[in-house]
C-alpha cells in the first residue's frame, strides 16, 4: 500500500471506534514459529499479553508448538497452559510481537479508548513470498535456502464491561427435539406414526 492507501484487513469490528489495529508485512522471522506465539497470545488481555511474552524472553514461560513442533523437544513449562508437548522461546518471533502490540496501543491514542481495557480480539499471521539464498553443496551442486517471512495483523477491543442478562428462564431458548422424539410425542396425541 502506498502512502495514504488504507489497508484491509481479514476481519472488520462492529464498533471502529472501540478498536485499535496494527499490522506488519515481511517480517524475517520463521512464519511457524510466529503463529505459534500468535495462537498463545490470542484472547488475553493486553497488559498480560506482554508480561508473558517478556517472561517467555526471560525464559520463564514457553511458547506450546501446538501445530508445528514436529522436531522441538517437550518443555515441562508447558504444563501452565494445559498441554503437555513441544516448547520452546521463539526470541524474533515475541520481539516483534511486541513491537506491533506496542504499536496498536499507541493507535488508541485520539480515540475514546481505555488501554488498560484492551485485549487482543483478533490475531493473524500469514506466510509471505519465500526469500531466496542459496547453499552450496558437494560435486558442484547448488540447492535453495529459503527464509519464511510472515505477515501479522492484530486488533486489540475493548472488552465490554455489562454482560446483558436473558430476562426469562427459557426465553430465547429454542428447544429442538431429535425425529425419534418428535414420532414419540404424535403416538402419545394419538396421532398416527
Amino acid at each position: 500500500a502506498g502512502q495514504g492507501e488504507m489497508v484491509k484487513y481479514s476481519r472488520e469490528p462492529e464498533n471502529a471506534a472501540k478498536v485499535a489495529k496494527a499490522r506488519a508485512s515481511d517480517l524475517r522471522t520463521s512464519f511457524k514459529n510466529m503463529r505459534e506465539t500468535a495462537m498463545a497470545i490470542k484472547g488475553l488481555e493486553l497488559s498480560k499479553a506482554k508480561k508473558y511474552l517478556n517472561n517467555v524472553l526471560e525464559k520463564k514461560d514457553v511458547v506450546p508448538l501446538r501445530r508445528f513442533g514436529g522436531s522441538a523437544g517437550r518443555s515441562n513449562l508447558t504444563k501452565k497452559h494445559n498441554f503437555y508437548g513441544p516448547g520452546r522461546f521463539p526470541e524474533k518471533s515475541v520481539k516483534h510481537l511486541l513491537d506491533l502490540l506496542t504499536n496498536a496501543e499507541s493507535n488508541t491514542e485520539g480515540k475514546d479508548i481505555d488501554t488498560e481495557n484492551l485485549y487482543i480480539s483478533h490475531i493473524q499471521v500469514n506466510q509471505a513470498c519465500k526469500g531466496r539464498r542459496r547453499t552450496y553443496r558437494a560435486h558442484g551442486r547448488i540447492n535453495a535456502y529459503m527464509s519464511n517471512p510472515c505477515h501479522v495483523e492484530v486488533i486489540l477491543a475493548e472488552k465490554d464491561e455489562f454482560v446483558k442478562k436473558p430476562e426469562e428462564e427459557g426465553a430465547g431458548r429454542v428447544v429442538r427435539k431429535t425425529k425419534k422424539q418428535l414420532a414419540a410425542a404424535r403416538l402419545k396425541n394419538g396421532a398416527s406414526a
